[in-house]
This record gives C-alpha cells, sequence and structure tokens, in this order.
C-alpha cells in the first residue's frame, strides 16, 4: 500500500517539519520536494536506512548517491579544503538547482563519521555530490537535523523525474514511509551537476543552470564599497578595470571572458545617482569614462556574491562585517597601510586627482590579490 501523502500547504508548518524530522531520525525514506524535482530521502547517518533507499532505487555499486545540507555555511564541516572556485560557486548558487562534486576524503570531513557503507555510497571514489535545495521547507527540515541526508530523485532509473508528490506517489509510494507533496517543482528538471578540477569547470550533468550561467557564476568579483557610491568607489571601479586589463593583456571589455567582473557600492546611497563631476573630470584624465555610472546600494547579494571586497575607511569595514559576519574573510580596507582614503566630495578638481593617484597606487599594491 502506498505511502500517505501529507499536503505541507494544508497542515501546520511547524508540525509537518517535526513529523519530518522524526521520520528522518527513526530511520524511515522520505520523498520531499525540492525547486528541481521530488526527491527520496534517508538520514546519511543510518546505515540501514540508505541500505533500504539504496535497494529501493536499485543502484549499483560505484554509482555516487549525492547528499542534501542545509546551507554553504556548513559546507567546510564536511569539506575542510574546499576549491575557491566551487567555494565560489556554493555561496552564490545555493540555496539552488546546483550539485557540486567535491572531494570528502579529507580525515576531519564530517563524511568520515558516516559508516564504511554509507561512505561507500555516496563517496566510493572519495568525491561526493553535494547540494542545498532553494526548498524552505526542506531547508528547515535540513536546519533542524543539522546533518545530511542522503537525497536522490524519487522515480526509479530510467524513468522521467517527478514533479509533484502524487506522481512520487506512483512511482515510489510502495517503499516509502511518508510523502510530502508541495505542488509542482518549480523548475521541473533535475540540478546541474558539476566538478572543479585544476581550475578547470567539468559539467557531469546540464540541467536547471545552463552551461552559459556557469560561466558567469565562476566569475571573481571584485566589489569597491564607499558611502555614496558617486566619488571614490567608482573611480576605484574603473581604474581598478584599467589595472587589471593591463595585467591581463587585455582589452577592459574582455575582462568578464577572463573571468573577472569588477562593480562598486555604497553603504549610504540610493540607486541611480550619477558620479560627481569632479570624478568624471578626473576619469577623463585618464582616458576613463564614468558616464554611464549609476549608484546602486550595497545588498545582502552583492556581498554574497563578491570575493574580495575593497572599502575606503574603517567605518565601511566595520559596518559591513557587523550586519554580514560571514563576509569578514573577504572585507578589506583598500589602504595597504591601514589608513582611510579620505571622500573628496565638495572638494576641487585638485582633491578629486590626488584621491584617484591613492586609490589607484594601492590597488596596484593589492593586484597580486586580485589576480589569486
Amino acid at each position: 500500500m502506498p505511502a500517505n501523502l501529507l499536503n505541507i500547504k494544508e497542515t501546520d508548518e511547524n508540525k509537518a517539519i517535526q513529523n519530518t524530522v522524526n521520520a528522518f531520525r527513526e530511520g524511515k525514506l522520505v520523498i520531499v520536494p525540492t525547486e528541481t524535482v521530488y526527491g527520496i530521502g534517508a538520514l546519511a547517518s543510518n546505515s540501514e536506512a540508505v541500505d533500504r533507499l539504496v535497494q529501493l532505487k536499485k543502484r549499483q555499486k560505484g554509482h555516487v548517491l549525492p547528499v542534501a545540507i542545509s546551507g554553504s555555511n556548513v559546507l567546510r564541516r564536511y569539506v575542510p579544503d574546499i576549491d575557491p572556485i566551487s567555494e565560489r560557486l556554493a555561496r552564490r548558487c545555493w540555496p539552488g538547482p546546483l550539485t557540486l562534486s567535491l572531494d570528502g576524503s579529507a580525515p576531519e570531513s564530517g563524511f568520515r563519521k558516516f559508516s564504511k557503507e554509507v561512505q561507500g555510497w555516496i563517496m566510493p571514489c572519495g568525491r561526493v555530490g553535494i547540494r542545498v535545495p532553494n526548498h524552505p521547507f526542506l531547508i528547515r527540515v535540513l536546519q533542524e537535523l543539522d546533518e545530511p541526508i542522503v537525497l536522490t530523485s524519487a522515480n526509479y532509473k530510467g524513468n522521467t523525474p517527478v514533479k509533484t508528490g502524487v506522481d512520487a506517489q506512483s512511482e515510489l509510494g510502495e517503499g516509502v514511509d511518508l510523502i510530502l507533496d508541495d505542488g509542482p517543482a518549480m523548475y521541473g528538471t533535475p540540478s546541474t551537476v558539476l566538478q572543479v578540477t585544476d581550475k578547470k569547470i567539468i559539467i557531469i550533468r546540464e540541467g536547471a543552470i545552463s552551461r552559459e550561467n556557469i560561466k558567469r557564476l565562476t566569475a571573481k568579483i571584485i566589489l569597491f564599497v564607499c558611502t555614496g557610491n558617486t566619488c571614490r568607489s567608482p573611480m576605484a571601479e574603473i581604474l581598478c578595470c584599467k589595472l587589471l586589463a593591463k595585467n591581463l593583456d587585455c582589452n577592459i571589455a574582455d575582462l568578464e571572458e577572463n573571468g573577472f567582473l569588477i562593480m562598486s557600492a555604497g553603504l549610504a546611497t540610493t540607486p541611480n545617482h550619477r558620479a560627481a563631476p569632479e570624478a568624471k573630470d578626473v576619469m577623463r584624465s585618464y582616458n576613463l569614462s564614468l558616464e554611464r555610472h549609476e549608484s546602486q546600494p550595497l545588498s545582502s547579494d552583492l556581498l554574497r556574491f563578491a570575493d574580495l571586497i575593497f572599502v575606503m575607511g574603517k567605518a565601511h569595514q566595520q559596518a559591513i562585517i557587523s550586519a554580514s559576519p560571514e563576509a569578514q574573510n573577504r572585507v578589506h580596507l583598500l589602504s595597504t597601510r591601514g589608513k582611510d582614503i579620505d571622500d573628496p566630495l565638495g572638494g576641487n578638481f585638485t582633491i578629486y586627482q590626488n584621491c584617484a593617484q591613492e586609490i589607484e597606487n594601492e590597488i596596484a599594491n593589492r593586484m597580486d590579490l586580485i589576480l589569486q
């Protein structure tokens, strides 16, 4: 008899989450909604539950079973030495439809705490497929469990991935203990699976995230931050473009193709303000243009996406770290001497020119870090 179907839209959410958490902890198999397709999961620390999942799905040895975790903030528990490109993708794409094949073989990896049998299914060759599904209900379940679940598509091999709880009940309902239904999955197509090897991206399976978008998502983002995003940070942005293009022996227009995005933002600004006239004038003397610049506020997404965040003053650094402690290791004073770069707002051309020269010198000092 097929397992009961629990519609989470029609159930008290806290109660449904607790019931789901209890089911996983009791070693039960649970079909859950994700943003891609429906999946069937078992608690990774329960070898008997994982074995049931393997038997139900008729998996052969060597076929890796992926795992789901609650967020990129817990990733280093399981992959202590993650490479920079994979870390960048996790930070930008999770939660979301991306599965990263990562090395889980380090002695201090949390995966080593699981039984040999489970390790044989999730990392037979040392690599583990890891994702964070973009489904609020499932994320809350994973946060409450505080450990991974083995999570694979809720269909038999060769069959079309299922997109609703009702379809999952028809496909695998006889072999599971609980089915959670949240209507049609957002994408209806599996996650993209990729692996980074020697800084090269290998697309194992192209899914919900296209190959073209993966390339954009792997670009290194350098973000300059000041207060109003009309003077210092716009000048820093365009001066960095100039210096970086020179180092890479390319045109400024080709920086993205070479794997870099240079941006700027302000901590206390509103959108669409033009650069200060004096800043425009000074940049013209460098044969650079700020005519198309429009200010943008520093957002949580910009902070999450940026790989290096250079600020003009200590107050900017403190404000960012206070609001987003997870960004602490990515926020740096632009000045290598540990001093503020003074705001030229209200000053004349010479003051702006001196500010630009100071910014250019400091970016040159930071170029090795930018190019890493």
